[in-house]
């Protein structure tokens, strides 16, 4: 069933246009491009060294890391693909640590099965495992195709699909692979609003940035 947000994919769409046209830098593109190729990089090494597909290894990457640092993210999976009996778990949810173990246990290469309602760690998974054409949409992803640096949203499949959608159509107007897109507009709106300044900001943008 459509979200109300699926009504307004074409501002969303829009807005992230304007964003990445108008206050992007050199800086979140040369930190953004090559995020998501260089984390692919770690798991065709992992997947040579523990003797898991690439899949797998970005399965249990993925299943880690909401609310996870990602250095914290990769030193836990790096564990749990190690077969470590009591990985690390500082820094990550238990229960996700669980979810990981049983995915590298299963050799799964989907994370459908072990997070039900996790769009999120499905399509992180999939960019992990080297599909550009997904996008991961986070807290940071939804607040700036919204220009709402305040919002926090419960992404359920309905309106997950909905800001997936804008990213996927904001990247084809620029030429861009969509998850390389998502994460240069995930390093821009975090250079712009860094957790401190997240704390002192209303729902609005600042007047440097002009309107959405």
């Amino acid at each position: 069933m459509p979200s109300k947000y699926h009504a307004r994919i074409g501002e969303l769409t829009g807005n992230l246009v304007h964003l990445y046209k108008t206050v992007t830098d050199d800086s979140d593109v040369s930190a953004g491009m090559p995020w998501y190729p260089r984390a692919h990089s770690i798991m065709r090494d992992w997947s040579d060294s523990y003797g898991v597909s690439i899949a797998t290894a970005a399965c249990v990457t993925a299943a880690i890391s909401p609310q996870c640092d990602w250095n914290r993210n990769l030193i836990i999976a790096d564990e749990v693909l190690a077969g470590a009996v009591v990985p690390s778990i500082g820094g990550a949810l238990h229960a996700n640590i669980a979810k990981a173990r049983a995915i590298y246990r299963d050799k799964a290469g989907t994370t459908m099965g072990y997070f039900k309602s996790g769009p999120k760690v499905a399509s992180f998974a999939a960019n992990l495992a080297g599909d550009y054409s997904l996008v991961t949409v986070d807290t940071h992803a939804v607040q700036a195709a919204l220009c709402d640096v305040e919002v926090t949203l419960c992404l359920k499949w309905n309106v997950y699909e909905a800001f997936a959608s804008a990213y996927v159509n904001a990247a084809k107007r620029v030429k861009l692979e969509p998850a390389f897109f998502q994460a240069v507009i995930w390093h821009t709106w975090k250079r712009i609003y860094p957790p401190a300044k997240k704390r002192s900001v209303r729902t609005q943008w600042t007047g440097d940035l002009g309107e959405c």
